[in-house]
């Protein structure tokens, strides 16, 4: 079961509040007395950053805060905040029944959401556009159908745009403020990918057991053994495979939008452009409590393909700021790359 907590909460970022860090996140509501007992008992036990918290301190101010539900709040989510550098957060049963609700209502209408703002009149035709934005989705049976959709329709604006002669590609990820990583890095594979049907290990989760890889293949994504999405047949494959790709980041890339950001990096012929991402490339479990509520709980590390990542925020390749400057700064660089020169 953990591993399935795993696979489906690292897919989710913050489950459905990846733009909303727990220090945001406060509501009216509280666990129960036994909730937090056991809410506490988890992020001492298995917390990222859970060596960050003075716990004995944190237990006596929650004792003496009985009674109060102002100061409990306020220690509960001091609690969560640090042991998660503030990814984590608690969810209480109403609220993750009603974000539940408007996912479904959401990914209902997958195949008619607008596509992200192209720029085309700041581009050179030979430059391919592909904005990814961010994207959750609910736990439940209709999840991994939902997944593979957002990745399908992702892949065939890859190839409707793939029509002309593109010798370099922009992956905008400045709005992409999480939720599920996994149709994004199988929506973005005909660019993330750099061969035809071997499997490629794009990144990683650094778990206290052991790194578990991201593996691309060439109909969907797994992690370490386990297959998420998998398109049934073989994804699209570029007419130029292996072009350049730039990639966008800012301070709203943020979670999941981090992690296909890492998938990117180390890829050759790739370059980042932008601003630092949000700083929360790490993710995390959801772990029921006994109230029905839930604590979303950061327990590994985000890495790139070449094992490296810290969990703070990703600096670009080259810092540029405003959207000109940006998109300017990226497509003069793919421009100038072997495989624009005389295209």
């Amino acid at each position: 079961m953990q591993l399935e907590l795993r696979t489906m909460v690292t897919a989710l970022g913050s489950l459905f509040f990846i733009a909303m860090p727990a220090a945001a996140a406060e509501s009216v509501d509280l666990p129960t007395p036994q909730a937090q007992a056991e809410l506490l008992d988890i992020l001492e036990r298995e917390a990222l950053y859970r060596d960050r918290v003075e716990w004995p301190a944190i237990r006596t101010r929650m004792k003496a805060a009985q009674g109060d539900p102002s100061r409990t709040r306020e220690v509960l989510r001091e609690a969560i905040d640090r042991s998660s550098a503030g990814h984590g957060s608690w969810i209480s049963p109403q609220r993750l029944q009603s974000e539940a609700q408007r996912l479904g209502r959401a990914n209902a209408a997958v195949s008619t959401a607008p596509e992200a703002h192209v720029p085309v009149d700041m581009l050179d035709r030979r430059i391919g556009w592909l904005g990814i934005e961010g994207y959750s989705v609910a736990p439940g049976p209709a999840a991994r159908e939902q997944m593979k959709a957002r990745a399908a329709r992702w892949q065939a604006i890859i190839r409707d745009k793939d029509k002309r002669n593109r010798c370099g590609w922009i992956v905008d990820l400045r709005g992409n403020t999480g939720g599920n990583m996994w149709p994004m890095l199988v929506g973005a594979a005909p660019l993330l990918r750099t061969t035809v049907n071997d499997d490629e290990v794009v990144g990683s989760f650094a778990t206290p057991a052991g790194a578990e890889g991201w593996q691309s293949t060439a109909s969907g994504v797994r992690l370490g053994p386990r297959v998420i999405v998998d398109l049934g047949t073989p994804g699209y494959r570029l007419k130029n495979p292996g072009a350049p790709v730039a990639v966008l980041t800012g301070p709203r890339t943020a979670s999941s939008g981090e992690a296909t950001v890492l998938a990117f990096r180390g890829r050759p012929q790739t370059r980042s452009f932008g601003l630092p991402t949000a700083g929360m490339s790490t993710a995390n479990i959801v772990r029921p409590l006994v109230d029905g509520s839930s604590l979303v709980l950061t327990t590994s590390v985000m890495r790139d393909r070449n094992g490296r990542g810290d969990g703070l925020k990703i600096a670009p390749d080259q810092l540029t700021e405003g959207d000109a400057a940006t998109i300017a700064a990226a497509q003069a660089w793919l421009l100038a790359q072997p495989a624009c020169q005389g295209s």
